[in-house]
């Protein structure tokens, strides 16, 4: 697990795109707002303000990385993500 505020530090210095997708209903995630290759950090500050499971899904060709945040305990935890749907929490790589 990781502090959202660490995370979200490492997204703005990074140049990757990303997709953010908002709890919706029954285990489902919907994306939010409009989605591209400039997305960044205001629509994510924007995204914890008004919901409070959140995935953060990279876009990039390098891998498939998908976190989801838990605004209410400040934390980041690494998931499979596919299709709108948490399959499963995932262990963080050693570093």
């Amino acid at each position: 697990m990781r502090h959202i505020a660490d995370f979200i530090e490492q997204l703005e210095r990074g140049k990757d795109p990303f997709n953010i997708w908002v709890y919706s209903s029954k285990g489902h995630y919907s994306q939010f707002g409009n989605q591209g290759n400039k997305l960044r950090a205001p629509n994510l500050y924007k995204a914890l303000e008004q919901h409070l499971q959140i995935v953060v899904e990279m876009n990039n060709d390098a891998n498939e990385d998908a976190f989801l945040l838990l605004p209410e305990v400040h934390a980041v935890v690494p998931v499979a993500f596919h299709e709108g749907q948490v399959h499963s929490l995932t262990r963080p790589n050693a570093a």
